[in-house]
């Protein structure tokens, strides 16, 4: 499975529906144990001044995470942009250099 980073933000026009309720316990049930596809991992609110969320998913593809963030009614107040990710970092490097071979 791939690595998904989804971007939450308001919509460009915002507009007054109310939306229902989002099922959390039913979402997080289903979709956050080590079997679920897609795989719900993390969300994150950055900033009380910034109105975005982020969360982190494992799917095969975007349109499944935007599938179950539907059914489950996750966030359905924003707009949701998922964007595939590779995770890397100091040691992927270190790694890397330590084997000239790559």
């Amino acid at each position: 499975m791939a690595l998904y980073l989804v971007v939450h933000q308001p919509p460009a026009e915002p507009t007054d529906r109310v939306e229902p309720p989002t099922r959390m316990v039913d979402f997080a049930r289903d979709l956050g144990t080590a079997e679920a596809s897609p795989r719900w991992l993390r969300t994150w609110s950055p900033d009380l001044n910034d109105d975005r969320l982020f969360s982190m998913w494992e799917a095969d593809r975007a349109d499944e995470i935007l599938a179950a963030m539907t059914a489950y009614g996750f966030l359905s107040h924003l707009v949701a942009t998922p964007l595939r990710v590779q995770e890397w970092g100091p040691d992927d490097i270190l790694r890397a250099h330590a084997n000239p071979d790559g």
